[in-house]
Protein backbone atom coordinates (compact mmCIF):
# COMPACT_ATOMS: atom_id res chain seq x y z
CA UNK A 1 0.00 0.00 0.00
CA UNK A 2 1.67 3.63 -1.05
CA UNK A 3 0.38 6.36 1.43
CA UNK A 4 3.26 8.25 1.40
CA UNK A 5 1.79 10.73 -1.55
CA UNK A 6 0.17 12.34 1.26
CA UNK A 7 3.40 14.26 3.59
CA UNK A 8 3.35 13.04 7.53
CA UNK A 9 2.23 16.31 9.07
CA UNK A 10 4.05 17.40 12.53
CA UNK A 11 2.50 16.12 16.22
CA UNK A 12 0.36 17.47 17.21
CA UNK A 13 -1.92 18.53 14.23
CA UNK A 14 -5.14 19.82 15.57
CA UNK A 15 -6.32 22.88 17.23
CA UNK A 16 -9.35 24.21 18.88
CA UNK A 17 -13.18 23.46 17.68
CA UNK A 18 -16.59 24.97 18.46
CA UNK A 19 -18.44 21.53 19.09
CA UNK A 20 -22.20 21.87 18.97
CA UNK A 21 -25.21 19.67 18.59
CA UNK A 22 -26.21 18.01 15.68
CA UNK A 23 -29.33 20.23 15.13
CA UNK A 24 -27.34 23.76 15.57
CA UNK A 25 -25.96 22.72 11.48
CA UNK A 26 -27.62 22.67 8.46
CA UNK A 27 -26.32 18.96 7.13
CA UNK A 28 -27.16 17.59 3.91
CA UNK A 29 -28.76 13.90 4.01
CA UNK A 30 -25.64 12.00 2.90
CA UNK A 31 -23.30 14.22 5.52
CA UNK A 32 -26.01 12.98 8.59
CA UNK A 33 -25.62 9.55 7.68
CA UNK A 34 -21.78 10.01 8.09
CA UNK A 35 -21.24 12.50 10.89
CA UNK A 36 -24.36 10.93 12.67
CA UNK A 37 -23.34 7.42 12.94
CA UNK A 38 -23.69 5.61 15.57
CA UNK A 39 -21.30 2.23 14.92
CA UNK A 40 -17.95 2.14 14.40
CA UNK A 41 -16.15 4.15 11.87
CA UNK A 42 -13.81 1.93 11.17
CA UNK A 43 -16.27 -0.67 10.61
CA UNK A 44 -18.08 1.67 8.10
CA UNK A 45 -15.00 2.48 6.38
CA UNK A 46 -14.06 -1.27 5.72
CA UNK A 47 -17.57 -1.26 4.23
CA UNK A 48 -17.01 1.31 1.94
CA UNK A 49 -12.81 0.67 0.54
CA UNK A 50 -11.09 -1.98 -0.30
CA UNK A 51 -8.28 -0.83 1.68
CA UNK A 52 -8.34 0.23 5.04
CA UNK A 53 -5.70 1.12 7.18
CA UNK A 54 -4.64 3.42 10.13
CA UNK A 55 -1.73 5.91 10.53
CA UNK A 56 -0.45 6.96 13.62
CA UNK A 57 0.54 10.57 13.70
CA UNK A 58 2.02 10.47 17.20
CA UNK A 59 0.54 9.54 20.99
CA UNK A 60 1.84 11.49 23.95
CA UNK A 61 1.32 13.05 27.17
CA UNK A 62 0.37 16.63 26.72
CA UNK A 63 -1.53 19.48 27.95
CA UNK A 64 -5.12 19.46 25.92
CA UNK A 65 -7.21 22.57 24.75
CA UNK A 66 -8.75 23.80 27.24
CA UNK A 67 -12.43 22.90 26.07
CA UNK A 68 -11.29 19.50 25.74
CA UNK A 69 -10.09 19.71 29.83
CA UNK A 70 -13.21 20.81 30.63
CA UNK A 71 -15.08 18.03 28.52
CA UNK A 72 -12.97 15.30 30.28
CA UNK A 73 -13.11 16.86 33.37
CA UNK A 74 -9.86 16.80 34.39
CA UNK A 75 -7.05 19.66 34.58
CA UNK A 76 -3.44 18.65 33.77
CA UNK A 77 -2.35 16.41 31.25
CA UNK A 78 -3.81 13.83 29.14
CA UNK A 79 -2.65 11.32 26.51
CA UNK A 80 -3.32 12.61 22.95
CA UNK A 81 -3.59 10.47 20.09
CA UNK A 82 -3.72 11.62 16.59
CA UNK A 83 -3.99 9.61 13.34
CA UNK A 84 -5.30 9.43 10.08
CA UNK A 85 -7.95 7.12 9.00
CA UNK A 86 -7.12 5.81 4.88
CA UNK A 87 -10.26 4.14 2.61
CA UNK A 88 -8.94 3.26 -1.15
CA UNK A 89 -5.31 4.65 0.08
CA UNK A 90 -6.12 8.02 0.51
CA UNK A 91 -6.83 9.73 3.70
CA UNK A 92 -10.55 10.09 4.71
CA UNK A 93 -10.06 11.04 8.80
CA UNK A 94 -8.04 12.98 10.90
CA UNK A 95 -8.81 11.60 14.49
CA UNK A 96 -8.05 13.12 17.67
CA UNK A 97 -8.71 11.12 20.70
CA UNK A 98 -7.93 12.04 24.45
CA UNK A 99 -7.97 10.04 27.64
CA UNK A 100 -5.79 10.26 31.00
CA UNK A 101 -2.45 8.54 31.57
CA UNK A 102 -4.29 6.02 33.47
CA UNK A 103 -6.38 4.47 30.54
CA UNK A 104 -3.40 3.98 28.67
CA UNK A 105 -1.43 2.28 31.14
CA UNK A 106 -4.71 -0.07 31.58
CA UNK A 107 -4.16 -3.82 30.71
CA UNK A 108 -7.66 -4.59 29.82
CA UNK A 109 -7.72 -1.26 27.30
CA UNK A 110 -4.41 -1.95 25.43
CA UNK A 111 -3.88 1.76 24.75
CA UNK A 112 -0.32 1.78 24.86
CA UNK A 113 0.38 -0.94 22.04
CA UNK A 114 -2.14 0.10 19.64
CA UNK A 115 0.24 1.92 17.50
CA UNK A 116 -1.31 1.90 13.65
CA UNK A 117 -4.16 -0.24 14.72
CA UNK A 118 -8.00 1.35 14.85
CA UNK A 119 -8.96 3.04 18.52
CA UNK A 120 -12.70 2.32 17.34
CA UNK A 121 -11.90 -1.10 16.56
CA UNK A 122 -10.93 -2.07 19.79
CA UNK A 123 -13.00 0.50 21.50
CA UNK A 124 -16.40 -1.06 19.45
CA UNK A 125 -15.37 -4.65 20.57
CA UNK A 126 -15.92 -3.53 24.24
CA UNK A 127 -18.93 -5.38 25.63
CA UNK A 128 -19.15 -2.53 28.67
CA UNK A 129 -18.71 0.40 26.00
CA UNK A 130 -21.18 3.47 26.22
CA UNK A 131 -21.10 6.00 23.70
CA UNK A 132 -22.41 9.88 24.53
CA UNK A 133 -24.08 11.81 22.11
CA UNK A 134 -22.55 13.04 19.06
CA UNK A 135 -21.37 16.48 18.78
CA UNK A 136 -20.74 18.47 15.09
CA UNK A 137 -18.31 21.03 14.64
CA UNK A 138 -17.78 23.06 11.26
CA UNK A 139 -13.80 22.87 10.75
CA UNK A 140 -13.15 26.13 9.07
CA UNK A 141 -10.42 26.58 6.04
CA UNK A 142 -7.19 28.38 8.65
CA UNK A 143 -7.35 25.36 10.66
CA UNK A 144 -4.84 22.80 10.54
CA UNK A 145 -6.75 19.84 9.69
CA UNK A 146 -8.27 22.06 6.87
CA UNK A 147 -5.10 23.14 5.61
CA UNK A 148 -3.81 20.04 5.11
CA UNK A 149 -6.91 19.03 2.79
CA UNK A 150 -6.01 21.94 0.91
CA UNK A 151 -2.43 20.93 0.73
CA UNK A 152 -3.28 17.18 -0.06
CA UNK A 153 -6.60 17.77 -2.38
CA UNK A 154 -6.18 21.78 -3.86
CA UNK A 155 -9.86 22.17 -2.17
CA UNK A 156 -9.84 24.70 0.11
CA UNK A 157 -13.52 24.61 1.86
CA UNK A 158 -14.71 24.07 5.57
CA UNK A 159 -14.66 20.71 6.60
CA UNK A 160 -16.88 18.74 9.08
CA UNK A 161 -16.30 16.58 12.43
CA UNK A 162 -18.15 14.90 14.38
CA UNK A 163 -16.67 13.97 18.72
CA UNK A 164 -18.29 12.12 21.21
CA UNK A 165 -17.32 10.75 24.68
CA UNK A 166 -16.52 7.13 25.19
CA UNK A 167 -16.95 5.42 28.76
CA UNK A 168 -15.16 1.62 29.25
CA UNK A 169 -13.92 0.12 31.59
CA UNK A 170 -14.16 2.92 34.38
CA UNK A 171 -12.28 5.06 31.78
CA UNK A 172 -13.22 8.01 29.15
CA UNK A 173 -11.93 8.82 25.94
CA UNK A 174 -13.04 11.47 23.88
CA UNK A 175 -12.60 11.21 19.85
CA UNK A 176 -13.18 13.60 17.75
CA UNK A 177 -13.60 12.48 14.07
CA UNK A 178 -12.86 15.33 10.94
CA UNK A 179 -13.78 13.90 7.33
CA UNK A 180 -11.31 14.92 4.91
CA UNK A 181 -12.12 15.81 1.13
CA UNK A 182 -12.11 12.11 -0.49
CA UNK A 183 -15.15 11.18 2.58
CA UNK A 184 -18.92 11.49 0.28
CA UNK A 185 -19.36 14.45 2.73
CA UNK A 186 -18.45 16.85 0.54
CA UNK A 187 -19.80 17.75 -3.32
CA UNK A 188 -17.66 15.44 -5.59
CA UNK A 189 -14.83 17.78 -7.00
CA UNK A 190 -11.69 15.16 -7.05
Amino acid sequence: MTTEFYATPAFPVSETLHWVPPQQLDLTPEQADWLLYEGSLTQRLKQVGEQFSVKLLGQQLLDPHTEESKRLNHHGQAVVREVLLYCNERPWVFARSLFLPSAESSDTLNLQKLGNQSLGESLFAREDLHCGPIEIAKVHSEHAVARLNHQWFQQQRALLGRRRMFSTSGEQLLVSEIFMEPSSLYPSSL
